[in-house]
């Protein structure tokens, strides 16, 4: 006899969660293409109006990389201790502009994944070792 399938708890923010959160991220990071391969970089956030605008550095490689093909991951996350772990991904395409020499691009939420480890119920959590938070 086999154990059932364990349900997992669904750990997703709602989309008010999800802007209640980035509303208080200032960073996050940038994934675009190069070809088939993913290229990632760490990029300035904010939120506003439903909608992430990224700023990347005058230098980064990643700008011209949206600028050939706009598809794009932006990623926010935290990580203060294990069930405070939260994070968004919002994919799109970028359309991307120059202001003060700085690319600069907006993602919407229509396409996001997210997580919230707060979530987990406390029957559902395993032990966590303090000195590895």
């Amino acid at each position: 006899m086999t154990d059932a399938p364990r349900k997992r708890p669904d750990i997703t923010m709602s989309r008010a969660e999800m802007e209640a959160f980035l509303a208080t991220q200032s960073r996050g990071i940038v994934v675009a293409l190069d070809g088939s391969a993913p290229v990632g970089t760490v990029a300035d956030l904010s939120f506003a109006g439903s909608e992430i605008t990224v700023t990347l550095r005058p230098d980064d490689l990643v700008a011209p990389l949206l600028a050939r093909d706009g598809r794009v991951c932006v990623m926010a996350e935290q990580f203060p201790a294990y069930y405070e772990i939260k994070g968004v991904a919002a994919h799109g395409h970028a359309a991307v502009e120059t202001v003060d020499g700085r690319t600069r691009f907006t993602v919407g939420l229509d396409d996001t994944t997210s997580f919230d480890f707060g979530k987990i119920p406390p029957q559902n959590r395993a032990p966590v070792n303090p000195d590895s938070s």
